[in-house]
């Protein structure tokens, strides 16, 4: 249950960027919501490391939604970092695409891997699960394709890159490399 109420917070929380930016095609107002995030995770970044008992009583009063053992800094606010860099430095449908693979993509991966995952690539991450993250992504790149000037191989190719870097066990926060990553490739093909 825990994991569904993170995932649910994440699509919620993390969505809200990118259909922002679909709307409304201008990037000041996703950048505006990404930056008054950021200035409000980055606070609680402060006081928690400043006040441990902070972190205690935050995940205390929102049970299931923050990870209880963060790196340097928490999912969340290297999500908003990479959700804030892809509004600012990508094109339009890459960043709209690369957000919503980061969130969507994750949460099906996750929800999938723990539901039915019986494959093991890595401690934690399962075949199952970047299978489910894979099929997710490569549905929203079909629609990308088929509604903006970008093709489909620059969009799988982000998929298959982002659901790559999900799965490696690596030390960088897979939220900060997922949403980030992903994008440059796809900005770099697009662009040439």
């Amino acid at each position: 249950m825990i994991l569904w109420k993170r995932k649910l917070y994440r699509v919620i929380f993390g969505g809200l960027i990118p259909f922002v930016y679909l709307l409304t095609k201008d990037p000041l107002a996703p950048a505006l919501i990404a930056s008054f995030f950021l200035f409000w995770l980055l606070l609680m970044e402060f006081e928690r490391y400043l006040h441990p008992g902070f972190w205690n009583w935050l995940l205390k009063h929102s049970p299931g939604i923050f990870k209880t053992r963060p790196g340097i800094l928490t999912g969340d606010t290297n999500f908003m970092i990479a959700s804030f860099v892809s509004v600012l430095y990508f094109p339009f449908p890459i960043s709209v695409a690369n957000l919503l693979f980061l969130t969507f993509g994750d949460a099906a991966s996750a929800i999938i891997g723990v539901r039915y995952g019986k494959l093991q690539i890595f401690p934690g991450k399962t075949v199952e699960g970047m299978l489910g993250g894979i099929i997710v992504n490569t549905i929203i790149g079909i629609f990308f394709a088929f509604h903006f000037a970008v093709s489909f191989e620059i969009l799988f190719a982000g998929v298959l890159t982002g659901c790559v870097l999900e799965v490696l066990p690596i030390k960088i926060d897979d939220n900060l490399t997922v949403g980030l990553i992903p994008g440059i490739l796809m900005t770099i093909l697009f662009i040439l």
